[in-house]
């Protein structure tokens, strides 16, 4: 897995999960794939999510690995609202802005895989043409 609970005690303190989720390991894992699955729909567009999030170790981006940690514990933050924590809030604002910039082409990252364009990916006619020609009379 590409991100486990235990590693998230290095941005908050593991008992502080434990009582935002009753102590409930798999709303965490659920919240990690669901957070996953969102990263994967804004990188998609440029990059390999498959080769990145199929990584583990050392050979993950700490880039992704830091912003999917402060995502999976802000969606953990919002399962009670009431103890909202404005560094997770801003922290997680600033993993979806450069989602959104990686997203839109605006900002682009050297180090994350593109995907590999082969035969079945080209597509192999493309149909070009307009609308038709009017005439005006005046």
């Amino acid at each position: 897995m590409f991100l486990t609970s235990d590693e998230l005690n290095s941005i908050v303190d593991i008992s502080l999960i434990t009582k935002l989720t009753a102590d409930d390991s798999d709303i965490v894992d659920t919240v990690i794939a669901e957070s996953i699955e969102t990263m994967k729909g804004y990188l998609s567009k440029y990059y390999d999510t498959e080769a990145i999030f199929s990584k583990e170790g050392d050979d993950r981006s700490l880039t992704v690995l830091k912003k999917l940690k402060d995502i999976v514990v802000y969606e953990l933050y919002t399962r009670n609202p009431r103890s909202m924590n404005e560094v997770a809030e801003k922290k997680y604002s600033e993993a979806m802005n450069w989602l959104e910039k990686l997203n839109t082409g605006e900002f682009c990252d050297k180090s994350l895989p593109v995907p590999v364009v082969t035969a079945e990916t080209v597509p192999t006619s493309v149909s070009c043409g307009s609308n038709p020609k009017y005439k005006s009379n005046f």
